[in-house]
């Protein structure tokens, strides 16, 4: 999810969240923005290795971890926006596999 569309998502929520309200979106909020560090620190890698430059690791290998953390990026991109939407209160918006809303 896009930083500011997660900053939306959350603003979203109403300041009158009890304290294990908080916890919770405290937890989905890192374990995205871990995500996102970690797919950003990847492709960094890969870029490395793809220019020739010699790494740990094959490109192969990264590519595999990547792949996965992307995949897991959106489970929990979409875990986050349904919190938001159970805190809020609001309608969920139906999402097919593109994002797209309907």
């Amino acid at each position: 999810m896009n930083p500011h569309r997660l900053q939306d998502r959350l603003d979203s929520i109403p300041e009158s969240l009890d304290a294990p309200q908080r916890a919770r979106v405290a937890a989905h909020r890192s374990a995205v923005e871990e995500c996102r560090e970690r797919i950003a620190e990847l492709r960094t890698e890969l870029r490395r290795v793809l220019s020739g430059i010699d790494g740990p690791r094959s490109s192969v290998e990264i590519m595999i971890e990547l792949d996965g953390l992307e995949r897991v990026q959106q489970r929990l991109d979409s875990r986050l926006s349904d919190l938001c939407d159970e805190l809020s209160g609001a309608t969920p918006v139906v999402r097919y596999g593109d994002a797209a809303p309907i």
